[in-house]
């Protein structure tokens, strides 16, 4: 059992025979490009080719030219409820396969010599688990288009008006009307139910991006905080036609996110009060990378900025501390550049700063592209353009 991220709770993580996950790579290598010919364009999470910046890229082109009524949902326990004979109908493989997955899936698990039963969920931190979640929930969003194409009265193309974008177990539905949010609801939880699936009411929000509904504006999505800001007819952003919109929209990094970067931070610096400088800056060097570069698509200057400057307090408290209340400046930090006060050794190793890291946009892959779609032109140009952005957000 490991802890769950910003909870208390806690989820099973499997670990399978190495014999195992061999049988489930090779598995998965026969699967997965049928299923990537098939996916859905707005489905990002645990698929070649797609990251959760391409997910933040199509809810921003989703909502930049008008605020929206936002359903932000969770499936509670989507890994461990789903259920086994729909999702082998689904699979809808040849026999040996077919037997294969379905052993998989009962197979059950270990725990301190004592065999547990799994009749229902796919096994987490399996190789092929992730591919199998995401085949349970394919055709979410085609639900959506197919209500999308009863609605009437909307001027915009209802497809478009109406949008789901789905990473793993997470996803948002937006649209200007809140009524038709609040079906889209009532109809994912229908559907959800024929998986043995429903929707965790504690992380199901309805909100809206521009203005306050129950308490809520704006939303939060895989460490991101999503709003709009009203702003003058000069400083808001503009139509395609370059009317006013009145508002801006800003995506960030989350405020918890930016509490539990500092906090491990923090921890690192205070675990090494009595270690020399150099251990200290090989320590936080690959944190503050792996956070940068993930926020590194968004708005986050001036995030940047704030986490550099509460570092540098942390820093300045733990010199003190070494230096019995003297900082000793010409010890730790010195000139590198056009760097003052760099936190470095006389050795040349410095410490990285946030704002160091250039804001460089992200650009969304193609909603039908797949890397087994043979176009290498257009993979190898997406890869040249992402691939130091596609740092691992547990970095």
């Amino acid at each position: 059992m490991i802890p769950k991220s910003g909870t208390g709770e806690k989820r099973p993580l499997g670990i399978p025979t190495i014999n195992d996950r061999a049988l489930q790579a090779l598995c998965k290598m026969a699967l997965e490009p049928e299923w990537e010919a098939l996916f859905e364009p707005n489905s990002y999470g645990f698929r070649p080719g797609r990251s959760c910046h391409d997910a933040m890229e199509a809810i921003y082109l989703s909502i930049k030219q008008k605020a929206k009524y936002v359903l932000d949902a969770d499936i509670a326990k989507c890994f461990d409820r789903i259920d086994h004979k729909v999702l082998l109908k689904k699979i809808n493989t040849y026999p040996t396969m077919n037997r294969q997955i379905k052993v998989w899936l009962k197979t059950g698990y270990c725990v301190r010599g004592e065999l547990f039963p799994t009749n229902e969920g796919t096994p987490q931190g399996g190789v092929i688990s992730p591919l199998l979640a995401n085949i349970a929930l394919h055709g979410m969003e085609e639900i959506m288009n197919q209500y999308a194409d009863t609605l009437k009265g909307c001027k915009r193309d209802n497809r478009s008006a109406l949008s789901l974008i789905r990473y793993a177990d997470d996803f948002v539905i937006m649209h200007e009307d809140l009524h038709i949010v609040k079906k889209s609801q009532e109809i994912i939880a229908k559907w959800l139910r024929d998986l043995g699936l429903e929707l965790k009411p504690s992380k199901t929000i309805l909100t809206h991006t521009l203005n306050e509904l129950d308490g809520n504006v704006g939303f939060e999505f895989l460490g991101f905080h999503v709003q709009q800001f009203k702003s003058g007819k000069y400083r808001c952003s503009k139509s395609a036609h370059g009317t006013p919109l009145g508002f801006n929209t800003l995506i960030t990094p989350s405020k918890t996110q930016v509490k539990t970067h500092l906090a491990k931070i923090a921890d690192v610096i205070d675990a090494h009060k009595t270690a020399p400088q150099a251990a200290l800056i090989s320590k936080m060097n690959p944190i503050i990378r792996g956070w940068s570069n993930y926020y590194s698509t968004v708005v986050s200057k001036d995030t940047f900025q704030k986490v550099d400057h509460l570092t540098y307090d942390k820093l300045r408290a733990w010199a003190k501390t070494r230096g019995k209340g003297d900082i000793n400046k010409a010890k730790y930090w010195r000139r590198v550049g056009n760097r003052n006060w760099c936190f470095s050794t006389e050795e040349g190793r410095e410490l990285l700063t946030h704002q160091n890291t250039p804001i460089v946009r992200h650009i969304k892959v193609k909603g039908g592209a797949s890397p087994y779609n043979g176009d290498w032109i257009y993979w190898v140009s997406e890869e040249a353009n992402t691939l130091e952005l596609l740092t691992d957000f547990q970095h």
